[in-house]
């Protein structure tokens, strides 16, 4: 049976960060909140949840999920070597944590699967405090927006509980506007940035195009 934790309160918090830190290790899918929209979240380090996630998402592991981190250093040793340049670092300074997930290339010598890519990875440090704390505590996380595969996603816990009942072992209820924007995270790729300067969008999202320029990333045409 599914376990609610309201963060609201804090007397909870702590409590349903370690619950959830302690049912991600195990291999449970965890509902927890984020800057965008709610989200389903499992560990990549364990062997089988991300084909759990996908399956629970509805959707394959061709569509791989991105992975959440506390910040830059954890995002690190999850890229391949000279993948985070300085003008990425620096935009990330700027736009992190938030709703920007980038894409680049990954760590060949990485020990877990996070689906099924071309090499790459998509990041994303989240603004959202209690989700941060648990990154930082139990480490990066596979996190895919909280809804069916076609159907919009979860903007409130008792929307998540509604889809995913006991397919999730943990809620984490940040209030229905915990959210700031409900807006998705753009994503951006920058895989090719030492190439030709410039990252593209793939999805627009909270983060525009002028923002990304003022963090110093040149945006393709």
């Amino acid at each position: 049976m599914a376990t609610l934790f309201d963060l609201t309160d804090e007397h909870y918090v702590l409590s349903g960060i370690h619950t959830a830190h302690a049912a991600l290790s195990r291999g449970d899918i965890v509902v927890v909140p984020t800057d965008t929209v709610y989200g389903l979240a499992a560990c990549p380090k364990v062997e089988g949840s991300i084909q759990r996630l996908v399956a629970v998402k509805g959707r394959g592991l061709d569509m791989a999920p991105p992975i959440l981190v506390s910040g830059i250093d954890q995002a690190e040793s999850l890229v391949a070597e000279g993948a985070l340049s300085e003008d990425i670092i620096g935009a990330l300074k700027h736009l992190w944590p938030g709703a920007l997930t980038i894409v680049l290339q990954i760590n060949p010598s990485l020990d877990f699967s996070v689906g099924e890519t071309p090499g790459t990875i998509a990041l994303r440090a989240p603004n959202q405090p209690e989700l941060l704390e648990l990154l930082r505590i139990h480490g990066p996380l596979a996190v895919t927006s909280a809804n069916h595969t076609g159907e919009p996603p979860c903007q409130s816990i008792s929307q998540a509980i509604n889809v995913f009942g006991d397919e999730v072992s943990v809620y984490l209820n940040a209030g229905s506007e915990s959210a700031t924007n409900h807006e998705p995270s753009t994503i951006v790729d920058a895989t090719s940035l030492g190439n030709n300067g410039a990252v593209s969008i793939i999805r627009p999202g909270a983060i525009s195009a002028a923002q990304l320029a003022e963090a110093g990333l040149e945006v393709a045409a």
